[in-house]
C-alpha cells in the first residue's frame, strides 16, 4: 500500500469575505499522479499556492511526507522537495537553455562568497557537477541539442518540457504542474503526456490542474475535483466522467436544477476519457 506524501487537512484559505478554499481535505499517495480539475475560480491555483507556500491558510493544515508544512516560506518548501511550474512560463529568456536548468539547482549546490569571488577549485568543483546534471536533465526531457539556445527560440511546447526540465533540477519528491497542456497542439500534448509519464517513472509524484479533459482523465490516476473552492467529487476517472455533480459544475443548471444539456457533456467526457 503506498504512503501518503502530501495532505491537506481541513485547509481554508478567505481573501476579505470570499472564501478561496473551503474546508478542503486532500491525501495525495507517493508515486502517483493526481488530477485536479474544476471550472474557472474553483480555487485551483490557490490550493498550489498554499501548498507552495505562497499564501497560508486561513485555517487547517498542509502536511509533506507526514510534516507540517503550513508556515514554512516557499524557498525551504522547495529545498525539501515540493516543486511546481506556473499557468505562465516563468523561464529566463536572457539566459540560455542549460542555464535556465542550472540556476534552479542553486539551492542544492551552496556556494561560498570566498568561493564565488575567486572561482576556486571549491567553486569549480561545484560548477562541474551543476553542468553535468543539467546535461542530464536535458537529455531526460530531449532538449539536450538546444542546450546553447534561448528559450524564446524553443517552441511552446519546448518551452513547457524545459520548465519541467528546471522543476527536475531541484530533485522534487513531488511536482506540482499548473495546466501544464495550456496553448499546445495534439502534438506538443502527446510529447507532454510522455513526458509527464517518464517523470512519474522516476518515482516522482505529480499533481496536475489541467483544463484539457483528455489530458486529465489518461493521466491521472485519482482525480479531485473543485467547485467555487470545495471539493465536490474525487474518484478514478472512469466515474468522474459521469459524475452528475461534476458535470453541472460546467454545465450549470437549469432552473429545475438538472444540468444543462447533460446529454452532450456525457458525450463529450466520456469521448475525451
Amino acid at each position: 500500500m503506498s504512503s501518503i506524501i502530501l495532505e491537506a487537512k481541513s485547509v481554508t484559505r478567505t481573501f476579505g469575505g470570499l472564501k478561496a478554499i473551503d474546508n478542503v481535505d486532500i491525501k495525495v499517495e507517493e508515486g502517483s499522479i493526481r488530477g485536479l480539475i474544476g471550472p474557472n475560480g474553483a480555487g485551483k491555483t490557490t490550493l498550489f499556492n498554499i501548498i507552495t507556500g505562497i499564501y497560508k491558510p486561513t485555517a487547517g493544515k498542509i502536511l509533506f511526507e507526514n510534516k507540517e508544512i503550513s508556515n514554512i516560506k516557499p524557498h525551504k518548501i522547495a529545498s525539501m522537495g515540493i516543486s511546481r511550474t506556473f499557468q505562465n512560463l516563468q523561464l529566463f529568456n536572457d539566459m540560455t537553455v542549460i542555464d535556465n536548468i542550472a540556476i534552479a539547482q542553486n539551492m542544492n549546490y551552496p556556494i561560498r562568497v570566498w568561493d564565488s569571488l575567486f572561482r576556486n577549485k571549491n567553486f569549480k568543483k561545484i560548477e562541474n557537477s551543476i553542468y553535468q546534471k543539467s546535461n542530464e536533465i536535458l537529455e531526460f526531457i530531449g532538449l539536450q541539442d538546444r542546450k546553447n539556445d534561448y528559450p524564446g527560440n524553443l517552441s511552446y511546447g519546448g518551452q513547457r518540457l524545459l520548465e519541467i526540465g528546471r522543476a527536475l533540477a531541484t530533485e522534487p519528491r513531488i511536482i506540482l504542474l499548473d495546466e501544464p497542456a495550456a496553448g499546445m497542439n495534439t502534438l506538443e500534448i502527446d510529447e507532454l503526456m510522455k513526458m509527464i509519464i517518464k517523470v512519474r517513472e522516476l518515482g516522482i509524484t505529480i499533481v496536475l490542474i489541467e483544463h484539457n479533459m483528455k489530458f486529465a482523465m489518461m493521466l491521472s490516476d485519482y482525480i479531485t475535483v473543485l467547485d467555487s473552492g470545495k471539493i465536490i467529487a474525487e474518484g478514478i476517472p472512469k466515474e468522474i466522467q459521469s459524475n452528475i455533480e461534476v458535470i453541472k459544475a460546467y454545465l450549470g443548471t437549469k432552473k429545475n436544477g438538472t444540468p444543462k444539456v447533460i446529454e452532450k457533456e456525457e458525450h463529450n467526457i466520456a469521448n475525451n476519457s
